[in-house]
């Protein structure tokens, strides 16, 4: 009995796991936009094969009474699903909402053609359409599955209103009986798969990230600032700025300090970049070098975002040489760009040293 019971509560306790991951609003942020994506896809491909079968369908009219007195509602399904297919066509993949709802809609709209088939157009035979609908529709799709559940729900709660309205007396408690138990099966199936894709689409979006983060300053890297360069002059509407940082005398500060030191001020410095010019655009390219990139922003705004740099850093006494170098659309050479801002901030470096009296001529590095 212990061991039935240890293994009754393992279960358990592995079935909250996995609620929990699926469940949890930090898992669900990193992976909604990919979610998004792949329904915009399956909804693109799902409304337009679902329309062309309604086309179909009617075609075999005279080899079916069934078919024949369904054919209205044939029509009525396709015209819908055309409608999804042109609406999903005109809204991006990055508006997640709005690719939840036609997500939804088309779930509806396949239930809902199950529903009134297997009722209203077979009042003399159990439904068969309906359970094969509900355990595959759900399957079709991602989102998080407590709303995929109530949405099942209320499909099989229309389905068994339906069932008892237009069935046959000897077919009723049928219908309702196979509505809910494929319901209930479908709860479980389509939550187990969405567990095992959850965890697959967060385990390869983490693995992307790092492996264009620098680990020790939370900057991203030098492998994601050759991937992000060409796609810059494209990103904005009529200029990029390029501000290119280095830290000074990270030598010296790990010589005297450590290296741990040095480190610190390390962060400090990919910090202050990301906290005025964004995570998205901020890279660490070097040991002490980070370049950050600005579209379509003035020189006031700026200078004044480099002056907040500066100033995050001198708080924590913490020394950066900065360049700055503009390019306008449509001549944006994001090497020559690059390297303007480069050599700003060696003149802003030099002048640094000439007015500190420091002599670098010590250095190893």
């Amino acid at each position: 009995m212990r061991g039935g019971s240890f293994g009754v509560r393992a279960l358990v306790q592995r079935l909250r796991e996995a609620a929990w991951f699926a469940d949890s609003e930090e898992h669900w942020g990193a992976i909604r936009a990919q979610i998004a994506r792949e329904n915009h896809h399956n909804i693109l491909a799902v409304s337009l094969v679902f329309a062309v079968m309604m086309a179909i369908i009617p075609l075999f009219s005279p080899l079916s009474a069934k078919i024949s007195a369904a054919r209205q509602w044939y029509v009525i399904v396709m015209v819908c699903s055309l409608l999804v297919y042109v609406v999903a066509l005109r809204v991006r993949p990055e508006r997640v909402k709005a690719v939840t709802v036609l997500m939804y809609v088309m779930i509806s709209l396949l239930l809902v053609y199950a529903t009134v088939l297997g009722t209203i157009y077979a009042t003399g035979q159990i439904a068969t359409a309906y359970p094969a609908f509900v355990l595959a529709s759900p399957l079709l799709f991602a989102d998080r599955k407590r709303r995929v559940a109530a949405c099942i729900a209320i499909h099989t709660a229309l389905f068994v209103c339906m069932a008892v309205l237009f069935d046959e007396s000897g077919f009723i408690v049928d219908d309702v009986i196979n509505s809910c138990l494929f319901a209930g099966i479908s709860v479980v199936i389509n939550a187990n798969v969405l567990n095992t894709k959850f965890r697959q689409e967060y385990t390869q979006i983490r693995l992307e990230e790092l492996s264009g983060k620098d680990l020790l300053t939370g900057s991203r890297n030098r492998n994601s600032y050759e991937q992000a360069l060409a796609r810059y002059p494209h990103a904005c509407a009529h200029s990029l700025a390029c501000v290119f940082a280095d830290l000074n005398g990270l030598h010296e500060l790990n010589a005297t300090i450590g290296h741990a030191g040095g480190d610190a001020m390390l962060k400090c410095v990919g910090n202050a970049m990301r906290v005025a010019f964004g995570e998205e655009d901020t890279y660490r390219i070097g040991g002490d070098e980070f370049v950050s990139f600005a579209p379509d922003i003035d020189d006031a705004e700026l200078q004044s975002r480099v002056r907040a740099v500066r100033g995050m850093t001198e708080e924590r006494s913490c020394r950066v040489s900065i360049g700055v170098a503009r390019a306008e659309l449509p001549d944006i050479d994001m090497s020559a760009l690059v390297r303007r801002a480069e050599r700003q901030m060696y003149d802003d470096k030099r002048r640094y040293y000439e007015r500190t009296g420091f002599d670098r001529r010590g250095r190893l590095d």
